[in-house]
């Protein structure tokens, strides 16, 4: 039987490759390139963290050591134990240290790292059996059987004795992901349950820490905490999402009692992720838990704002996006729903406060001191001292905050603002989008703030009192807007309102119209899906197993199939040769690229359109001018568009063109 390269003896591997006495002394001298490189690598590495214990040269002599350890077991994952523990004692390394300088190793002889990450495995160490274990459940989505394997078998149960003992709340995570892979949904939620409770036990612990430093909000706010490398520190993300995914069955099954139930579950395991400030249970709470209009659009809440800002400030690329969508398109009013009497009064409002509403409970300054943690209550001047106040939402600030960019042009820019955040990522779908707005010659007129609004006068009012509001009867001479879904309650009404509606206001020009520019970012959304059929590539290059005569210098690690292509692939040739940056780099962030890969398609169909509508060829402007796309239809051929372009650039019109 033909053993891995990694367990063959040195004298094997040259006789094996056939290598003669000339080969196998460059292959010496390549091992001593690597060994220095790794010196400087770890002489780097000791500079930046002046904490570390472990020297470079004991580092390197680590690895050499280790390697002949490895050899020796052939065969076998792990390498002797007793013989590793001497080393470990030898070397003087801290165990932590060594588990930094086992991911360095990956970059040098992958296999030698793997087989050290299976050893430290054996030999205790909790983090290298969650390493293996996550490792396996990325790969199950191309080998659904390795998590059933007996190569993991040993760190299967490993993992499930850790999680047992109810102490690490990462392994009891990563317990329950693969236990819902592998069909246990229910195993899989009692895991997440007791790790969310773990978590959010040491988060108060440490908020209660930081109360002395400011209010409640503020402690809660500074206790929030950063997610590991690997996910496994968000137990409430996948208790969401497999709680909302069984809502939505129970629900398509007319079994509405259990998706009531997966729903409440669902939420709340989403408002503990928003207490930590977890930007993902922002992002749900606005997509997932969002207010639908009649005819199935979204309704921009006040809490939709809140929470899809919250995700989106915290570098969330999707969250981003999706309120460069809102800025760019959203008119008057910008929140769709009223204000609660507690914050009143607010521009947004749609019929005047009742009377007993008193200032110094409501308004902007009122509200914020609430939502800073400060009790106005003893101060508070309202009819009924027994009363206590309103409980504050978060997301009340909206109706105060959300007025500012009041005019087409402003919010278009702020729009492009938010396009930035999601384009710096290379979030794909951002740039067609934002080539889109650039194609738009026009503005929407009704983005703008009525000076009512602005000035908080009466007439922003559209209904006489909250009765009204809540009968549909709107006033007379109350000014429609886009986005006001009541409809008149009498032909009468509706008679007054078109008589005395004021004609609609034209919509200005686009100051970003920009063909040129916006043929410019087609490409790079043309780049996005070119890099995901080279990454189709990738995965059944990376999962084809290694031919006999391939060398060891010439091969690492194969990485988890969510990694190839990414900065945690590991492999040297892990691009074919010649593949440009250009390409490559929307392959980086496996996290961002799965956010939009779903979309390929659509998006390919979408550029064809628009190119196609406007006569568009696209080339490889990064790099050899190649034709990547040539447009069809109707439109001009792609060297009249390139020629048009010319002869308007000369005059000075560049708009001209695709036109």
């Amino acid at each position: 039987m033909r053993r891995a390269p990694t367990t063959r003896a040195k004298q094997s591997r040259e006789r094996t490759r056939g290598l003669n006495p000339e080969g196998a002394q460059k292959y010496r001298d390549w091992q001593k390139i690597e060994n220095a490189v790794l010196l400087n690598n770890l002489k780097r590495m000791c500079r930046q963290d002046i904490g570390l214990i472990m020297t470079p040269e004991a580092g390197v002599q680590f690895v050499a050591e280790f390697a002949e350890l490895a050899d020796a077991a052939r065969g076998r994952n792990v390498v002797d134990l007793e013989k590793f523990g001497e080393l470990v004692r030898r070397s003087d390394i801290p165990y932590g240290e060594l588990s930094m300088l086992q991911h360095m190793l990956m970059h040098y002889d992958g296999f030698a790292g793997k087989k050290l990450m299976f050893t430290m495995s054996a030999d205790g160490d909790e983090e290298s059996t969650i390493r293996i274990c996550n490792h396996a459940l990325l790969n199950s989505k191309t080998r659904p059987r390795i998590l059933r394997s007996a190569e993991i078998n040993f760190e299967r149960g490993r993992l499930r004795e850790i999680a047992g003992k109810g102490e690490s709340s990462r392994a009891m995570v990563l317990e329950g992901k693969i236990a819902r892979v592998l069909g246990q949904e229910d195993y899989a939620i009692q895991l997440w349950e007791q790790a969310m409770s773990a978590v959010v036990a040491q988060s108060e612990a440490e908020a209660a820490a930081s109360k002395p430093l400011g209010s409640e909000s503020l402690a809660a706010l500074m206790g929030s905490r950063e997610r590991d490398a690997v996910e496994l520190s968000s137990p409430w993300v996948d208790l969401t999402l497999v709680r909302y995914d069984r809502y939505v069955r129970f629900h398509e099954r007319r079994q509405f009692g259990l998706a009531l139930a997966e729903h409440e579950g669902a939420t709340q395991a989403m408002q503990v992720g928003c207490s930590l400030d977890d930007p993902e249970s922002h992002y749900h709470a606005a997509h997932l838990f969002k207010s639908m209009n009649d005819d199935g659009s979204t309704m921009y809440t006040s809490s939709w704002l809140y929470h899809m800002t919250k995700a989106a400030a915290s570098g969330l690329p999707i969250a981003a996006h999706q309120l460069t969508i809102f800025y760019a398109e959203s008119g008057w009013k910008y929140i769709e729903d009223e204000p609660p009497a507690h914050v009143r009064p607010t521009p947004f409002d749609s019929y005047p406060a009742a009377e007993e509403t008193h200032g110094s409970d409501s308004g902007f300054l009122p509200t914020l001191r609430r939502l800073l943690g400060y009790d106005d209550s003893e101060h508070s001047t309202s009819s009924s001292s027994s009363s206590s106040p309103p409980a504050v939402r978060e997301s009340d600030a909206m109706f105060h905050t959300a007025i500012f960019t009041q005019d087409p042009a402003t919010r278009w820019a702020l729009a492009l603002s938010w396009a930035n955040v999601a384009t710096a990522r290379r979030y794909a779908p951002a740039f067609l989008y934002r080539a889109k707005m650039l194609l738009q010659e026009t503005l929407w007129a009704e983005a703008k703030a009525p000076l009512a609004a602005l000035n908080m006068t009466e007439q922003r009012y559209s209904y006489a009192s909250k009765a009204d509001y809540e009968a549909g009867i709107r006033k007379p001479d109350a000014k429609p807007t886009p986005d006001s879904t009541a409809s008149s309650s009498s032909s009468s009404t509706a008679t007054a309102t078109s008589s005395t509606a004021t004609p609609a206001a034209q919509d200005p020009p686009n100051p970003y119209y920009n063909p040129p520019e916006a043929r410019i970012w087609l490409t790079q959304v043309f780049y996005a899906t070119l890099a995901h059929d080279l990454r189709r590539r990738l995965i059944a290059d990376a999962t084809r197993p290694p031919s006999s005569g391939t060398r060891r210098s010439d091969i690492s690690a194969l990485a988890d199939v969510a990694d190839v292509g990414s900065v945690d692939d590991f492999r040297r040739d892990k691009y074919p040769p010649g593949t440009p940056e250009y390409i490559t780099c929307w392959l980086y962030d496996t996290d961002v690229r799965e956010m939009w890969e779903h979309e390929v398609e659509g998006m390919t169909a979408e550029i064809r359109r628009i190119c196609d509508e406007r006569g568009w060829d696209l080339v490889d402007e990064e790099g050899d001018g190649g034709l990547m796309y040539r447009a069809r239809g109707r439109g001009a051929t792609g060297e009249a568009a390139r020629e048009a372009a010319r002869e308007a650039a000369g005059d000075g019109a560049v708009e001209a063109q695709g036109r």
